[in-house]
């Protein structure tokens, strides 16, 4: 059972770099992706940019299967899987650290689709929208 879901997470990981592959050369697909995020509590400005941060989601997941699968199959903490784990346990806080940071500031640039760089970050728009308020 703890390999089928394993299995079941590593397909997960594999639809959501499809999906994040389909978003990068499509901007039409934007407001597809807003629409999924509908059960998210925030505003319209943080929706965004999780959908700007999709690629580093399933960078994320990917180093929380390769973490995953380790933990499955019981592998033994030494030498090159110290290495592996490292790396992946590096993978998924980097890549949550760089998500915070693409939906409050939209940087850095490079792991945001093309069509999405000129976005303002939620507290950009958030300070912008308060601006014209006054």
């Amino acid at each position: 059972m703890q390999y089928a879901l394993g299995l079941l997470f590593a397909l997960g990981s594999a639809f959501m770099t499809w999906q994040c592959v389909r978003l990068w050369k499509d901007p039409s697909l934007v407001g597809h992706f807003m629409n999924t995020f509908a059960f998210m509590p925030f505003g319209k400005e943080v929706k965004r940019g999780e959908v700007r941060s999709l690629a580093l989601t399933s960078g994320s997941l990917w180093g929380i299967t390769v973490l995953l699968f380790m933990g499955l199959t019981d592998v033994d903490m030494s030498g090159a899987w110290t290495v592996v784990f490292v790396i992946a346990l590096v993978t998924v806080l980097g890549a949550l650290a760089c998500e915070v940071c693409v939906v409050l500031f939209n940087a850095p640039k490079f792991v945001v689709p093309p069509h999405m760089r000129s976005d303002l970050g939620s507290i950009a728009t958030h300070r912008k929208k308060r601006r014209e308020q006054r």
